[in-house]
């Protein structure tokens, strides 16, 4: 089997052996689908509906490159918004977790951003949150509907907004890795 090669713009390159990077991405199929399983409970615990699955479009990608870099775009977007919403979760066993699962996104931005010869972390030492409306803005062309479930623009006024928010997030990430893992990495 041949071996991926990803080169990027100052013409580096950096290889990584194909059952690696199959094996990578299927367990970050797993973990998003385990995240998205997380927040339907964590709703469910705090006594507050799990809205229905939102449908997505724009996700399918034709070849590996094209899904490694999405999945790059993604996996950073997490990251940026876990930092962004984890001060503002009032119930600490919430935070804990969503702390928990930042580092998850975390390595798995790291080891896409590697496949892109890009750092591990887009900025460097120190991770940065983006804003809330930077997030739903880099989120937004890949929802096609929300299916009645709550606006991802909504304040994060509260541990339930941001449980919804988080789903959202997650249910992307999961519909994605789903769509394109078995169909790439065969």
């Amino acid at each position: 089997m041949a071996t991926m090669t990803t080169n990027s713009a100052a013409g580096t390159r950096s290889t990584v052996g194909p059952d690696t990077i199959k094996n990578a991405f299927r367990e970050m199929m797993d973990d998003e689908a385990k995240h998205v399983s997380f927040f339907e409970a964590a709703l469910k615990k705090a006594g507050a509906p799990v809205p229905p699955k939102p449908t997505f479009k724009g996700l399918a990608q034709s070849n590996q490159s094209d899904f490694i870099k999405m999945s790059g775009i993604l996996e950073n977007t997490g990251v940026a918004a876990f930092l962004m919403a984890i001060p503002a979760i009032s119930d600490k066993n919430y935070a804990a977790a969503a702390e928990s699962i930042v580092t998850i996104e975390a390595r798995h931005a790291g080891f896409v951003n590697a496949l892109l010869d890009k750092p591990l972390s887009e900025n460097g030492a120190f991770d940065k949150p983006t804003s809330h409306a930077e997030v739903v803005k880099a989120v937004s062309p890949f929802i096609a509907s929300l299916n009645g479930g709550p606006d991802p623009a909504d304040a994060l006024a509260n541990d339930t907004v941001i449980l919804n928010f988080a789903l959202l997030l997650e249910h992307l990430e999961a519909e994605f890795y789903r769509i394109n893992v078995p169909n790439l990495f065969k």
